[in-house]
């Protein structure tokens, strides 16, 4: 799945998601509040999302997480920093997951 199909599919099934039960409403709008500006920049928050999404080897929190990044400002090198933090954190497992970060990369 190429990274604009991901964005529909997950924000077609987030909006299913909160209209069947107001706990992933709640749950959207916490995540939205701990990632926004505070002490830690935003930008530095997406970087660490995207390094724990490699570590827990989530794709689309990967996608996402990358989204975020460069929306926030965050250079190809930094990304690509992040990257190797998650996968010196996760070990060679999370290879096939760093390989998608960077499928993810080339489709932006």
């Amino acid at each position: 799945m190429k990274a604009e199909q991901m964005r529909q599919y997950r924000t077609f099934y987030n909006q299913k998601m909160v209209e069947a039960d107001s706990f992933f409403k709640s749950f959207g709008e916490l995540d939205d509040k701990v990632y926004s500006e505070g002490s830690i920049s935003k930008k530095q928050k997406e970087l660490m999302g995207l390094a724990i999404s490699i570590v827990t080897r989530c794709n689309e929190c990967i996608q996402y997480h990358i989204d975020g990044s460069v929306k926030e400002g965050a250079t190809y090198d930094e990304i690509i920093e992040t990257i190797k933090i998650g996968v010196i954190a996760g070990g060679s497992i999370t290879y096939p997951n760093a390989r998608f970060a960077f499928e993810m990369l080339s489709d932006l």
